[in-house]
């Protein structure tokens, strides 16, 4: 099967992507032992804080995360910024709930989805910092708190911040079409 391939040098990403950066709760992030070069992925919860929503006003597109320092993950990114991660749809794919009995209103919220989602993976070149400062360690805490409290059930006394600085996102979708974002 041919692929596709459209690259965008822009920092504005299109409506799919950003739904699936701000609706989906989970990601699967990789990470590299420098010395080993041996891999590691990890299921994490996250929050997506869009470039103008950071603390530091000139960071693009950042993912933040919450993990106990006694982790691989940790340790990987402790000495190893580069990151991979992956976020896929399956998780926003238009489910109906027990409450929702009108097939009229499912219709059109799996519609809508599907317009906006457009059944893609994104696959996400980052670099990964452990927040020492206090001031930003405090500012998304509070963001993970208000916007994603079930991250919080994971807070432990030895935790740390991580964000991710998003270089590029690859994604693809179910026609194998890949664009690039940079």
């Amino acid at each position: 099967m041919a692929t596709n391939t459209d690259c965008c040098s822009s920092k504005e990403f299109p409506d799919h992507l950003k739904y699936l950066l701000a609706k989906s709760k989970f990601l699967h992030l990789a990470t590299c032992n420098p010395h080993t070069n041996v891999p590691s992925i990890s299921m994490m919860h996250y929050l997506y804080v869009p470039q103008g929503s950071t603390f530091i006003s000139d960071d693009p597109n950042v993912i933040v995360l919450l993990t106990s320092k006694e982790t691989t993950k940790f340790k990987n990114i402790s000495e190893n910024k580069n990151v991979s991660v992956l976020l896929h749809d399956w998780m926003l794919a238009g489910k109906e709930t027990e409450n929702d009995n009108d097939n009229f209103t499912n219709l059109l919220k799996q519609l809508n989805q599907q317009e906006l989602k457009r059944n893609i993976s994104a696959s996400v070149t980052g670099e990964a910092f452990v927040l020492k400062e206090a001031e930003e360690i405090n500012f998304y805490q509070k963001l993970l708190q208000e916007q994603d409290p079930d991250s919080m059930t994971f807070k432990s006394d030895s935790y740390a911040i991580v964000k991710i600085k998003i270089i590029s996102i690859k994604t693809n979708d179910e026609k194998n079409n890949l664009k690039v974002f940079k």
